[in-house]
């Protein structure tokens, strides 16, 4: 590996990083996308009401 401009060794993509960000669990996505299919099922259910 090289290194930067200050010296230090170059930072790789396969390198761990400190900050992890946190993944929903897929059944929160299942969750949002119930409420998705429940909201468009409503709007299409009564046309006229908007």
């Amino acid at each position: 590996m090289g290194r930067d401009l200050a010296g230090r060794p170059a930072a790789s993509a396969y390198a761990p990083t400190r900050r992890a960000m946190r993944v929903l669990p897929m059944g929160v996505g299942l969750v949002l996308v119930g409420l998705g299919f429940g909201f468009l099922g409503l709007r299409l259910r009564r046309p006229g009401a908007r």
